[in-house]
């Protein structure tokens, strides 16, 4: 969808313009002076809206209609809205006048607008026939108001964006991603001036307004564990943003629901981590009996994964014990009766994969190849810090049990 203004053969939409205004003659009064506005997609006209500006720094929408198979889907208050902004750089006040319908009235006071005044007997004086809505003939013209911010509000723009882009910084998306919802948001919102500089763990956001003000953030990051479904929905809102669908006050609600969006359940998580064990144990060369056995492990090994994270421990402590129990269950099953076939680098190496951070990783390969060095620099030693702690944890329990028990065949 697309809104463009119309300066010229503005009668050629006269049909639509006659949906919310039946006489021509009282459109044709303001047609010319005033300033039309059209809402088309792939060629098809949805809504035109008439403003025009008054001499008192403030402007009236003289008319709005949406073609008739259209209505009733938000096209009018995406329209509103989008001429609400348009006029906000240069009026206090945006005013219009209708019947005394109440479906027309609801719709404009969801809009924000206020009742301001009355013009009695408008529409018998000014009328040849009379005009009925919903079964009601409409008699005066009632006012409604609403007042605009004489400029966007930079603060509440950047803060919003700011949110989105540490939303999605810290659920595992990629820094080029953070700094194209923060550009997209802010020019939704014609905050068109703005500088960012985003790191792995912290994101430094800079604005001007039209009056040469500057408004900076700067917020902290601590590295914590992706969810990839947090960041696919803060995409969504930032694709909606930018195109008009959702405004600042309900974009900011919907991003504190998309942050309290919890993670699958303990028992998928269980489970998944059980399967990507045995995948990648029999993708990487183990046998069959080798990929069973590292499924299980990989399921014992994600009850403490969660346990550990509810108790909030560290990733040191985290992948270390992680390691050690991965390697003492694979030593328990090279002991059990009848399974003395079984590799112990056949059940390790796949059942360690819970563990790997894979999703810094390939971000830090990423934020590389984009020149962004120093994210990705901290991506890269963070995930390798990990795979040490891992290593950690398996040799100081395959060297402990060779140490003590007198080793294993590897």
């Amino acid at each position: 969808m697309e809104i463009h203004q119309i300066t010229e053969n503005k009668k050629d939409y006269m049909d639509i313009l006659l949906l919310a205004d039946p006489q021509e003659d009282m459109i044709e009064r303001y047609l010319d002076e005033g300033e039309m506005f059209v809402l088309s997609e792939n060629g098809d006209v949805l809504t035109v809206c008439v403003v025009l500006l008054m001499k008192n720094g403030n402007c009236e929408l003289k008319n709005i209609a949406t073609a008739e198979e259209y209505q009733r889907r938000g096209f009018g208050r995406y329209m509103v809205r989008y001429i609400c902004e348009h006029y906000s750089k240069m009026c206090s006040f945006m005013y219009v006048g209708t019947g005394n319908s109440r479906q027309t009235l609801d719709f404009y006071r969801s809009c924000g607008f206020v009742n301001s005044h009355i013009v009695a007997d408008f529409f018998v004086d000014n009328y040849r026939e009379p005009i009925y809505e919903d079964g009601i003939q409409l008699i005066d013209m009632i006012y409604l108001k609403k007042q605009l911010d004489l400029s966007i509000d930079v603060k509440k723009v950047v803060d919003l964006a700011l949110e989105a882009g540490k939303t999605i910084l810290k659920n595992g998306g990629e820094i080029f991603r953070v700094e194209e919802t923060i550009k997209h948001i802010c020019g939704r919102f014609h905050v068109d001036d703005v500088e960012t500089f985003i790191l792995s763990h912290a994101i430094f956001v800079s604005a001007e307004n039209e009056a040469g003000e500057t408004y900076t953030r700067v917020m902290h990051l601590p590295l914590s564990s992706p969810h990839l479904g947090i960041v696919a929905e803060v995409n969504n809102l930032s694709r909606e943003i930018s195109a008009g669908h959702v405004g600042i006050e309900e974009a900011s609600e919907r991003l504190k629901e998309i942050e309290k969006i919890p993670p699958k359940r303990g028992y998928f998580q269980v489970l998944a981590a059980g399967l990507g064990s045995g995948a990648f144990a029999f993708l990487l060369g183990s046998t069959a009996p080798e990929s069973i056995v590292a499924f299980f492990i990989g399921c014992i090994l994600y009850v403490w994964v969660l346990a550990a994270k509810r108790a909030s421990l560290s990733k040191i402590v985290v992948n270390i014990v992680g390691g050690a129990i991965i390697t003492s269950l694979a030593v328990l099953a090279t002991r059990a009766p009848g399974l003395s076939f079984l590799r112990l680098e056949g059940m390790i190496i796949g059942a360690i994969m819970p563990l790997i951070s894979g999703v810094a990783f390939v971000n830090a390969i990423r934020e590389i190849a984009d020149s962004d060095f120093l994210s990705g620099t901290v991506r890269m030693i963070d995930a390798l810090l990990g795979f040490a702690y891992i290593a950690i944890g398996v040799g100081v329990t395959l060297a402990g049990y060779h140490n003590i028990i007198g080793g294993v065949g590897v």
